[in-house]
């Protein structure tokens, strides 16, 4: 008899969209697993949901209208902070059904950086102070589930560390990873050499790209057909010339608005060298590991970390032997010098990744369901 899995998640539109669950979803379904995914919408007042969290109680008012206990025979819950935590803690203690959580962001990966007080009206600094307040609620209860749980997943080392030091479920590390149906290797020759940021920024002081712009402009001179090429926020186009103009680079750099998921396979292709921008050391940001190191991993193109994180990002890029962590502008300088030598050979850049299955949605998906099989009757 088939297994049947009530998966609850944020709706999988952006920008809460998980290709992680959406691979799950199919590579459990082709080994035989009935699953059902549901989840709440967005509600229209949602600072207002944040305290009184109907949004939560409408979904499991929903869900034990719609189905029985007999219908499934285990709970696995996506959650990205918070919600829907309470829900699947309430729906699977009545239903007497294994809890299996996995948890891809935390707030206190953050640091010193809140996320929180941005929709907040200013409120003569009493914004702070609500903030924190909303913060350390969401945290009790966060971890008052997860003590309730079968099993915790989490998607770094550092997560995985730090949520063991708060619950005595077990927890274990599943990457991100890379899909692989998406996601393949292609050498692309190309007429410039071209260094490529894709994704948010969020902020230039979260995200500060001043030690790839001296590089590039050191390097300029030497390389007359080397682009840096920034596919990011349109909101962030004016500063980004501004930085790139006290640079001289500003002929160097292109910038893009965001580009759909379709169009990411060929960019990546193209580019010469993939960049991820690392937070500053004061922010004390950890276990972030964007989703670009493990494209670059599927598709095998050289990878830099600029500034290093010092962390998880730069342990991962070490293993997999794909690229550099660095906060010196003359090891990102020889590094960039090495990949122009092997785009002038041969048009187009590739490297050899250490132990790339590990990383494929594909292997992830099987450790989730080594995880579920122990715990579904």
């Amino acid at each position: 008899m088939a297994k049947r899995l009530l998966i609850l998640s944020e709706p999988l539109t952006p920008p809460s969209y998980s290709p992680r669950l959406t691979s799950l979803i199919r590579y459990l379904s082709e080994r035989g697993w009935q699953c059902t995914l549901e989840s709440e919408p967005l509600p229209a007042h949602r600072r207002a949901d944040s305290i009184f969290r109907y949004r939560e109680y409408n979904f499991t008012k929903r869900l034990l209208r719609t189905y029985h206990a007999q219908d499934f025979d285990a709970v696995f819950c996506s959650t990205f902070y918070y919600f829907p935590l309470l829900t699947a803690r309430s729906i699977s203690k009545k239903w007497h059904l294994p809890l299996i959580i996995d948890v891809r962001d935390i707030a206190e990966q953050w640091g010193q950086v809140s996320y929180f007080t941005q929709s907040l009206p200013h409120l003569f600094g009493l914004e702070k102070l609500l903030s924190r307040l909303y913060v350390a609620r969401n945290i009790r209860m966060r971890n008052r589930v997860l003590n309730n749980a079968t099993a915790v997943t989490t998607v770094s080392p550092w997560h995985r560390q730090f949520l063991q030091s708060i619950t005595s479920v077990p927890v274990s590390l599943i990457y991100n990873g890379y899909d692989e149906y998406e996601l393949q290797p292609e050498d692309v020759a190309t007429d410039y050499f071209c260094i490529a940021y894709i994704g948010r920024i969020i902020s230039l002081r979260l995200r500060q790209p001043q030690l790839l712009f001296q590089a590039v402009s050191e390097l300029q001179a030497s390389m007359p057909d080397l682009q840096l090429a920034f596919y990011s926020e349109p909101e962030l186009t004016d500063a980004l010339r501004s930085l790139a103009e006290q640079y001289h680079i500003q002929d160097r750099l292109q910038l893009h608005h965001y580009v759909p998921r379709s169009e990411i396979q060929n960019i990546m292709a193209q580019a010469s060298i993939l960049v991820a921008l690392g937070a500053p050391a004061s922010t004390q940001q950890h276990g972030i590991l964007g989703t670009k190191v493990f494209e670059a991993i599927g598709i095998e193109k050289p990878f830099m970390l600029i500034p290093t994180d010092e962390e998880n990002l730069e342990q991962l890029i070490r293993q997999t032997d794909i690229g550099i962590a660095s906060s010196d502008v003359e090891q990102i300088k020889d590094f960039i010098t090495k990949q122009y030598t092997q785009w002038k050979q041969q048009g187009y850049t590739r490297c050899t990744i250490t132990d790339k299955q590990r990383f494929s949605r594909a292997y992830q998906a099987k450790q989730f369901e080594q995880i579920l099989l122990r715990y579904v009757r």
